[in-house]
């Protein structure tokens, strides 16, 4: 367990986290891109989601969050070569 908490503790340490921490800091204080989303949560059309992709901030959360989630297969993956290597044949 003391394992996990480590991994746990190093992911949240890590700079992408970080990272995207704080884009979704920014993105509470834009009131405008906050107002965008809100409206897009409630009634999605294709004109505010492409002005929500339009703006600067939401497109780095998103590359960051592409990163973050490209990070999270990574380690799924060599769980699984792990777990399978252990495994009884």
């Amino acid at each position: 367990m003391n394992k996990m908490d480590n991994l746990i503790e190093s992911i949240d340490s890590s700079v992408l986290v970080k990272d995207i921490k704080e884009l979704n800091k920014k993105i509470d204080n834009d009131k405008e891109l906050s107002s965008l989303l809100k409206k897009y949560n409630e009634y999605p059309t294709k004109e505010l989601k492409e002005e929500i992709m339009n703006n600067k901030l939401f497109r780095e959360y998103k590359i960051k969050e592409t990163d973050l989630n490209i990070l999270i297969l990574e380690i799924n993956k060599r769980l699984k070569d792990i777990s399978k290597k252990g495994g009884c044949s």
